[in-house]
Parts: structure tokens; C-alpha cells; sequence
């Protein structure tokens, strides 16, 4: 099947669903836009030339020319504005353990599903980098993995592959520069552990959108951002996503435990008082303190989250997490 052919069948299957109250559409228009310059060449020319499974590519392809979801200004003559404005949003560790979409195999995360709220208000598109498979669209069968990037290399497993390959980082790269050719403008929504790897003169070419400082402030920050959506313009919502919250002053306070009695001090007091036994550290402490993380083997500042804190089997504290 040619490129032409491949937007013919989309642009049929488009017409059949708007046929019956013959509504114009921007959509074919878009169709064009991203399909003119491959027409007469074959998926397997491109695929060959950009070293991309099919699936892979043609997956890509069909968000690109068809999304779920288009958003975009129109005119009085149906005339869309061309640039499009996609969101990366980087993959979760926690993930299915059976082959299904990436949507579903990153929805038992938390964080994605606030951060994928967001998108799909804010943005035409969205696609999720996976340190596996590259950009993926949300709908694309995937299978599980274990691979770690960033804060989490010092891990060690037999059946744990770390960092990214080089033919990961390549094929993103081409997807990216695909992207820029479409018009797009493309934000990455992601930590800087999938964001450095990138060539320099791939960085210059897409929008960096600063994450929140601690990894239990995304999903509070998101859902906020998607409030703010309503009366405040995209840019201001994503410079509030990124924003530091203020520190306290270095105050005593009341630290709780599931165990321990109430101690009242600072962080350092906590840690200077347990330090031989918990081996508690003072900056997670601190972490706790300037909300940065919930809690701490086991200590918190908020009382009401002993209800929801238990011990793993390996005594690890955690906090249940609140649907």
C-alpha cells in the first residue's frame, strides 16, 4: 500500500462518518498536510529508510494524520491553522504485565493519568516515550518491559535492562525531526533523564516543560494545571507545572509515625535522633518537610496519612495510594 493509498482509505472512512449531515471538515485538509510529500512511495521505501518496524510507523503515521482528538482554530471558509502542538510525556515504571495499548499498559500509573487529562485538553496530540519502543501513540499494542533510566540505574536484576539503546535514541530522534516537518510544535513532559540523551540540535528544535521537583507532586500539579486550563492560556498553565513551590523556614514542627511516638523539632533534630537506629537520612527528612515526598521510612508531617500507611514485607513504609 502507497502513502496515497493509505490517505485515501482514511480520507473515505472520515467522509463515511461525517456523510450523513454533510458537515465540512478541516480534517481532510490536515490529511493532506501531512501526507502530500510521501505520496507515490511505498511504507516500505520509508520504513527502510528510517530503520522503523511497520507497525511501529504506520502506528505513528495514522495519529499523525488521523488523532482521536483535533483541536484546532478555523475560519469562516474551514481554512485550519497548521501547526499542530504535541505533548511527550515520558513511560511509567509501574506497567500491565500482559500485551495491550500504552495507554493501558501506563494507566496503573497515577501520575499519567493526571498528566494524560492534561493533554487531552490542552494539546492536539499526544505520544509517550518509551526507553523501549520511542514515541509511542497511546493506542499502540505494546509488550511489557523492564528497563530503567535516570535516578533508578543503581538497580540490579537479571531480567532489568538499564539505560537507553542507541537505536531507541536514533529512532526518536527521526521521530521528532518528523514531527518539526509536519509543523508541529512539540513540548516534552518529561524528566531530564529522557530529555539529556537527546542531541543538542534536537533539544533546540522542541519546547522543554520543566517537571515538578519531587515525583508525588506530578499528579496534584497536573490536575491543577487542567483546572487552570479553563480561564488561564496554555503557557501560563505550563509555567505553573514546572514552578517551585516556596520552602518553609527551617521551623520545628510535629513529625508522625505509624510506630514512633509524635516528635516535635526539625528534620535534622528527626534525624540526629534516629539516625542509629532507622538510618533515616536528613534530606529525605527534608524532602517530607518542603513536600517534595509524603513521607519518609515511615515519618510524615500530615497525620492523616498514618491511615493509609502499611509495611511492606521487606519493612519498607509506604502510603496506599487514594483513588
Amino acid at each position: 500500500m502507497t502513502i496515497k493509498e493509505f490517505k485515501d482509505k482514511l480520507a473515505e472512512e472520515i467522509r463515511n462518518k461525517l456523510r450523513k449531515n454533510n458537515t465540512p471538515t478541516p480534517i481532510l485538509d490536515r490529511l493532506e498536510l501531512h501526507v502530500k510529500d510521501f505520496e507515490g512511495v511505498s511504507v516500505q521505501d520509508i520504513i527502510g529508510s528510517k530503520n522503523m518496524r511497520h507497525d511501529v510507523y504506520v502506528s505513528f503515521i495514522y495519529q499523525i494524520c488521523y488523532p482521536s482528538r483535533i483541536k484546532m482554530d478555523i475560519d469562516e471558509n474551514y481554512q485550519p491553522i497548521t501547526k499542530k502542538r504535541i505533548a511527550i510525556v515520558s513511560c511509567k515504571s509501574k506497567k500491565q504485565d500482559y500485551a495491550c495499548s500504552a495507554d493501558e499498559m501506563y494507566g496503573k500509573s497515577h501520575a499519567y493519568i493526571a498528566q494524560r487529562a492534561f493533554f487531552t485538553k490542552a494539546y492536539d496530540e499526544y505520544f509517550i516515550f518509551s526507553s523501549e519502543y520511542g514515541l509511542t501513540p497511546p493506542n499502540q499494542i505494546i509488550k511489557p518491559y523492564n528497563r530503567i533510566v535516570g535516578t533508578r540505574l543503581h538497580q540490579k536484576s537479571s531480567n532489568i535492562k538499564h539505560g537507553y539503546e542507541q537505536s531507541t535514541i536514533d529512532l526518536v530522534v527521526d521521530q521528532i525531526e518528523y514531527l518539526i516537518n509536519k509543523n508541529c510544535i512539540v513540548d516534552f513532559h518529561t524528566s531530564k533523564a529522557y530529555f539529556d540523551p537527546l542531541p543538542k540540535s534536537t533539544q533546540e528544535k522542541v519546547n522543554y516543560i520543566k517537571q515538578p521537583h519531587g515525583i508525588n507532586l506530578i499528579k496534584p500539579r497536573y490536575e491543577e494545571a487542567y483546572t487552570l486550563l479553563d480561564n488561564k492560556p496554555l503557557e501560563e498553565c505550563l509555567k505553573f507545572i514546572g514552578h517551585k513551590t516556596p520552602k518553609p523556614k527551617n521551623l520545628p514542627i510535629n513529625w508522625y509515625h505509624p510506630i514512633h511516638e509524635t516528635f516535635y523539632g526539625t528534620a535534622w533534630q528527626l534525624y540526629m535522633k534516629y539516625k542509629g537506629i532507622l538510618k533515616i537520612h536528613d534530606a529525605g527528612l527534608s524532602h517530607v518537610r518542603y513536600g517534595d515526598n509524603l513521607q519518609h521510612r515511615g515519618w510524615v508531617i500530615d497525620k492523616t496519612h498514618l491511615d493509609n500507611m502499611y509495611q511492606t514485607d521487606s519493612g519498607q513504609w509506604r502510603i496506599k495510594k487514594q483513588k
